[in-house]
Formats: structure tokens, sequence, C-alpha cells
């Protein structure tokens, strides 16, 4: 292979490019070099490994969301909340193939640090305990990602996603043709189960989770 000049973020911007037009699967350090057309030992100048890879991708991915949305006037604690956790969604659904890998990293970067301590703040703003802060951060974490694997979990895992319009009808529709005869509260609930996949989905259960937290 020819060798090229390139540093660590375009390793980062390579691998990211991977995870979204092939999934997990294509994430290696040799698919990496030999997407920047040199050898191997060249990308390991950078990462260590390829957990040390996944690390930075998570980071990359995690600083794409809107941090400054969880800065403000502790009386909005619920709005900074709300606003990051919509933003951060928005780029997990942008970037599908990094969902998996956001699963099972150690979310132990700048940026992720930032992210806990902005969540631990608006938390304390609200009136909780620091150990009560620390659960309900973790809580709104596990939806967060959670629901965003969940997501992923019903399309190829590659960006773009189809758009939200058409998971759902895709749902309603594998709802409709499974046998619930013998499973009336099911049938019933189906325009509802469709739209699990859904923005509103996820706001009414972040909006309910918080309620919970906090009291209202």
């Amino acid at each position: 292979m020819r060798p090229r000049q390139f540093d660590d973020q375009q390793v980062i911007d390579v691998a990211l490019g991977l995870l979204d037009t092939g999934g997990p699967g294509a994430l290696s350090v040799r698919s990496v070099a030999a997407a920047l057309n040199v050898n191997p030992n060249a990308v390991y100048t950078y990462v260590s490994d390829k957990a040390d890879l996944e690390a930075a991708i998570a980071e990359r991915v995690l600083g794409m969301a809107d941090l400054s949305a969880l800065d403000g006037p502790p009386r909005r604690w619920r709005q900074r909340v709300e606003a990051f956790c919509l933003s951060a969604r928005g780029v997990l659904l942008d970037h599908p193939g990094a969902v998996p890998l956001l699963m099972r990293v150690p979310l132990q970067g700048p940026v992720a640090l930032t992210i806990g301590e902005g969540l631990l703040q608006a938390f304390r703003d609200a009136g909780l305990s620091n150990p009560d802060a620390a659960r309900a951060t973790y809580a709104v974490i596990v939806h967060l990602l959670g629901s965003a694997a969940l997501d992923v979990a019903e399309t190829p895992g590659t960006a773009p996603l189809e758009p939200e319009a058409q998971r759902v009808s895709a749902r309603r529709a594998a709802f409709d043709a499974a046998p619930l005869d013998a499973f009336p509260l099911t049938a019933a609930a189906v325009p509802t189960m469709s739209t699990w996949v859904s923005q509103k989905q996820f706001r009414w259960a972040l909006g309910k989770l918080l309620d919970g937290l906090v009291g209202g």
C-alpha cells in the first residue's frame, strides 16, 4: 500500500464511516487501514487496539450531541435533560452502526464524563441528593441508549435509517400479519405499539421517567 499522511481524527472519521455504511461487522483496525490506504501498523500509531478505536468512536458520536443543552438555570433542569436527550437520540439514529458499540464500551472519556456531569448537575438542581442524582443519571442513560438500540434492532443497522413514518408502518404491518385473535389487549394496542419506534414514544417515556425520578 502507498502510505499517505493522516491523523487521529481521520482515523475516527473513517472508522465511523465504516460503521455507518457497513454496520458493526465492518469495523476493524485492518478495515480502517484499508480505507486509508495504509498498513495496519500505521493505524496502531493512533490506537492501541480495536477496543481503543471503539472508545474513540464512542467519544466522537457522543460529542455530536448538543452538550450545551445541559447548561442553564436550575429551574430549567427538566428542559435541559429533555433537550440533551432528544439531541443525543437524533445523533444515535443518524449513526445506527455505532449504537451497539455504545452499549458495550466503557463510557469514561472526557465527552462522556462531561455529559454525566451535566446530567448530575441537572438532577441536583431538581433537588435530588448526590446518590439519587447518580441513579437518575443512569436511568436516563439507560432509556436513551436502550430505546435507540431497540429502534436500530429493527433495521439493517446502517445509515441512513428509513424515515420514522416508514418504520412505524412496517411495525404496523408486522402486527397486522400476526395471529392476535387470542390476544385481544395486544390487538387493541397495535396502533400505539406501532409507534414504539417514534420520537413521540421516546418523549412520552422520558417525561414519565422524569416525573417518577423527581416527583413531577
